[in-house]
């Protein structure tokens, strides 16, 4: 893929400053960011979008929202409130998009959850809706249920947005999470224009740690050609992110990481040919 075809996500060089990211992504001719809120932590809103501007960049996705489980009414309220300020963010930068990770069932309930999940999403919708940003709900791998997110299928994820049925309501699909389904090249045709965001990180074995065992797009055993065709068939025309959430690659100077990233993006084919 060319790289103007790609966006960097943050969390891939964890730890580095917006600037940095923003930085690094031009000097590789990523032709976007994906960010997470820590790298907005102490950011003036206007001067980062203000850089983003300059560097000619899109910003992909502004990660995280969601997290919807929560024990007491109070704590839902400030959950609520904290993803109004992550769709303020996402706003202010002019974000493709808001990621959900939806959150983990409280004591192991399941359907507890996804219920809090599809109330806290319609309840988030008409603060969206008036900032003009996208809602993506993210599914996550099954091994990450009980810490992450109770929705853990692309199939689930699609029903829930269904059911939703909100526009400003989609799919953010992450190779690592859902490369495993049945039927997944029937399912991301499916979900057509549905999907908001499309990361990449590969599945490397043995995995030593659930969130950061991730590889490079080619290290590991993902057929990233064919999941990338899939999405760009299904009618996907935004830049792919590559995430990569990886405590190997965290250890490595940020410059080398992006080199990395750059280099196996590159490996990957073009998945449609230009029109």
């Amino acid at each position: 893929m060319e790289l103007s075809e790609c966006s960097l996500n943050s969390a891939t060089i964890r730890g580095s400053s917006l600037d940095d990211v923003l930085d690094l992504a031009a000097r590789y001719g990523f032709g976007g960011v994906g960010l997470w809120r820590d790298v907005l932590d102490d950011a003036d809103l206007l001067t980062a979008r203000g850089r983003v501007d300059d560097t000619g960049l899109r910003v992909t996705s502004v990660c995280r929202g969601g997290m919807f489980p929560q024990p007491t009414e109070s704590l839902r309220r400030a959950r609520l409130d904290d993803n109004r300020r992550a769709v303020d963010q996402a706003r202010a930068l002019g974000a493709d998009c808001l990621v959900l990770v939806c959150g983990p069932p409280l004591a192991g309930d399941l359907a507890s959850a996804r219920g809090r999940i599809r109330e806290g999403i319609e309840q988030l919708i008409p603060y969206a809706v008036e900032a003009g940003v996208a809602l993506a709900v993210e599914p996550f791998h099954p091994m990450l249920a009980a810490t992450r997110s109770a929705i853990t299928s692309l199939r689930e994820a699609a029903a829930l947005t269904e059911g939703i049925g909100h526009p400003h309501v989609g799919l953010a699909v992450d190779s690592y999470h859902i490369w495993w389904e049945t039927d997944l090249h029937e399912q991301i045709i499916g979900a057509g224009d549905r999907i908001m965001a499309v990361q990449l990180a590969d599945w490397c074995t043995p995995i030593e740690d659930e969130l950061a065992s991730r590889g490079m797009p080619g290290e590991g055993d993902i057929d990233m050609a064919g999941f990338v065709t899939d999405c760009r068939s299904a009618g996907y025309s935004g830049l792919v992110e590559v995430e990569v959430l990886s405590s190997r690659w965290w250890s490595r100077p940020a410059e080398l990481t992006v080199a990395a990233a750059a280099a196996a993006l590159g490996a990957v084919a073009n998945p449609l040919p230009s029109s």
